[in-house]
């Protein structure tokens, strides 16, 4: 990446005095909290996986470099962040090579195809993760059963609540909100715990490092949606649903489960494939919001967070267009 181009962006300019490997520092220490409750609730294999995903991406990464014969941007810890938040969206339970496949494919072709940091259209890390559950599906729902750390060493296989909602409702079994939000489902490594990955993303909104409109746009999508998705289809209740007490209640599911807070505060901002306007950046959050609970409710997949990041993504030199209103144009004919 060349530090010398100009950013072309609406006015004002101002420089921060952030680099690429300060801002990449940042994410990592936000991610830190949901990463640490993903390893006490899965434990090894889940430490194995994050690992063997970041270190193929750091590999791939300096194998591309001397292709290219250009210098290795390992420094700047993008790669690594890149690397760590698609160990955290994989299962647990994956086989070794699947982290393996999935750190190479974020970088060769989610970034180094379309000319590296700051060139590829959309977020790398979902690249690879499509790419890894369309060509291995089952290995990618290789979701484990969580235990507190240090409480067995036997780990058998599980079902996430938004599979189960999607397959066969006898199945579905009811747990405490708090333990939904804490993290103690079955679920990817870095993405059961909404709290964690809440803190994580305050983290970030406090640093300056992410817009706001992103998270709280997508937040509000969701509410909106899962409302009216109640409101409008009764039958969304037999799910389940209905043990949960209000509608309010399927709400706090709705945000807790899945991919949502990673999608919404982790995923969605990633600097390069999000909008730069206030407006365009809002209404990609709320983007996310409603193709998560759209493909839930309605759709074939389990999950629509990250193919709503996707979806936004590719919408995003759209967004783009909605500029603030420019001050002191000339009237015509003035």
């Amino acid at each position: 990446m060349n530090e010398n181009l100009l950013t072309v962006s609406t006015s004002p300019h101002k420089l921060g005095g952030m680099s690429v490997r300060s801002m990449y520092l940042e994410y990592i220490i936000a991610l830190a909290p949901a990463l640490l409750v993903g390893l006490y609730y899965f434990g090894f294999p889940a430490l194995i996986t994050v690992l063997l995903t970041v270190a193929s991406a750091a590999v791939s990464e300096f194998v591309a470099s001397l292709i290219k014969k250009k210098p290795s941007n390992l420094s700047n810890l993008h790669v690594l962040c890149m690397g760590l938040m698609l160990g955290m969206i994989l299962p647990p339970g994956a086989p070794w090579w699947l982290p393996i496949i999935g750190g190479a494919l974020t970088v060769l072709l989610g970034m180094s195809i379309f000319g590296g940091l700051g060139a590829y259209p959309m977020n790398p890390v979902l690249v690879a993760w499509v790419a890894l559950y369309i060509s291995w599906p089952e290995s990618m729902n290789a979701f484990l059963e969580p235990q507190a750390l240090g409480t067995g060493d036997e780990w058998s296989e599980a079902e996430t609540l938004l599979m189960q909602l999607k397959g066969d409702v006898s199945t579905f079994e009811m747990v405490e909100l708090g333990a939904l939000w804490l993290g103690n489902v079955a679920g990817f490594i870095g993405s059961t715990s909404a709290w964690a990955l809440l803190v994580g993303g305050v983290y970030l909104l406090i640093r300056r490092i992410i817009p706001w409109q992103i998270p709280v746009g997508a937040v509000l999508g969701a509410i909106g949606m899962a409302l009216l998705a109640a409101y409008t289809d009764p039958s969304i209740l037999e799910l389940g649903y209905e043990e949960f007490g209000a509608n309010m209640n399927i709400v706090w599911f709705h945000l807790g489960a899945g991919g949502f807070m990673i999608a919404a505060f982790f995923l969605g901002p990633e600097p390069v494939t999000s909008p730069v306007t206030p407006w365009g950046t809002f209404l990609f959050g709320v983007g996310i919001g409603l193709m998560t609970i759209i493909v839930r409710t309605w759709g074939g997949l389990v999950d629509g967070a990250f193919y709503g990041v996707l979806l936004m993504n590719a919408v995003t030199p759209l967004l783009d267009r909605i500029r603030p209103k420019v001050i002191g144009k000339v009237v015509s004919g003035a």
